[in-house]
């Protein structure tokens, strides 16, 4: 499946790094991100939340990028890249629980704008 870009809307953005955070309440699977776009260059965070609550075919994704930069680009991939185990939503080494913080709005990088989301859609391939 490939994910649409949300500034260029090419089919061409990926998820270049990735932190698991595990369950909140409101999301049983929720992840922070870097995405780029291979074809406009566009870099930004994004936030990952999956949702399995409900009747048994009632999956929720909302998947989101925010408009970052450089030096809140460099902040949030040094946070991934401090954890010796960014797949693992248990770990509870200290960039998971900045990862945690920044996303409950306890810090965030200056220049990285939470006011302005831009949605990723799922293209199927």
């Amino acid at each position: 499946m490939a994910l649409r870009c949300p500034e260029c809307e090419a089919n061409a953005l990926r998820v270049e790094t990735a932190i698991e955070l595990g369950s909140d309440a409101r999301s049983d699977e929720v992840a922070l991100q870097i995405v780029n776009c291979t074809r406009c260059g566009m870099e930004a965070v994004a936030v990952y939340e999956e949702s399995r609550r409900g009747a048994l075919d009632d999956d929720s994704v909302d998947h989101r990028a925010y408009p970052t930069d450089r030096e809140a680009l460099a902040a949030v991939r040094a946070i991934i890249a401090s954890c010796p185990s960014p797949r693992d939503p248990n770990c509870g080494c200290r960039g998971h629980q900045r990862a945690r913080e920044m996303l409950r709005g306890g810090t965030e990088p200056a220049g990285l704008d939470w006011s302005r989301r831009l949605p990723i859609v799922y293209v199927r391939s």
